[in-house]
């Protein structure tokens, strides 16, 4: 059997567009996340190195450090060599951030995720689910903000318009014991 001939070394420039956009940080997930290569499988993908956007279909998972997205479709925008959009949408959209030492692990599904690079804020919008170590937020949009830990929420058509919420009591350590000193 004789080897086959590979092909021509001349990749055409939408490879090296992939290539580059694997290589851009699109998330700041926790600490120095940003310098943790991207990994994206899915079935298909569709980029335009002219317009900075590429599409990626069918069972997408999306990781870069200690943050994990898994949707139908994501589609990434990127502006100057810097993304700038991920857009995520499914049925549903799953998001995961694992914890560093000072936090709690994140898990949220929503229809639709959009991740703004730059600002590192998340917009979650239809049915959204968030649940932050035992905490649980539920609505029709939730906005999540990275680096404060914050969020705000609006309510789902199904409860009149409420937002849910169940929030754990925090478990408080108890204070050191000391002993008096014994009295002369």
């Amino acid at each position: 059997m004789k080897p086959s001939k590979l092909a021509s070394p001349v990749l055409p420039p939408v490879i090296y567009f992939l290539l580059w956009l694997a290589a851009v940080p699109i998330t700041h997930a926790a600490g120095n996340d940003e310098d943790e290569p991207i990994r994206i499988n899915a079935r298909s993908v569709e980029a335009n190195e002219k317009t900075g956007v590429a599409v990626y279909r069918g069972n997408v998972v999306a990781e870069q450090g200690r943050l994990s997205i898994k949707a139908d479709r994501v589609e990434i925008r990127a502006r100057n060599n810097q993304t700038e959009l991920i857009q995520a949408t499914g049925s549903p959209v799953k998001l995961r951030q694992q914890p560093d030492a000072a936090s709690e692990e994140i898990q949220a599904e929503a229809k639709r995720v959009d991740y703004h690079v730059s600002t590192r804020k998340l917009d979650m919008i239809g049915e959204v689910s968030l649940r932050r170590g035992e905490d649980l937020f539920t609505g029709s949009a939730l906005h999540y903000d990275l680096d404060a830990k914050s969020l705000s929420a609006t309510g789902d058509d199904k409860s009149d318009g409420r937002i849910h919420a169940v929030i754990q009591p925090r478990k408080q350590t108890a204070p050191p014991t000391s002993n008096p000193a014994p009295k002369p």
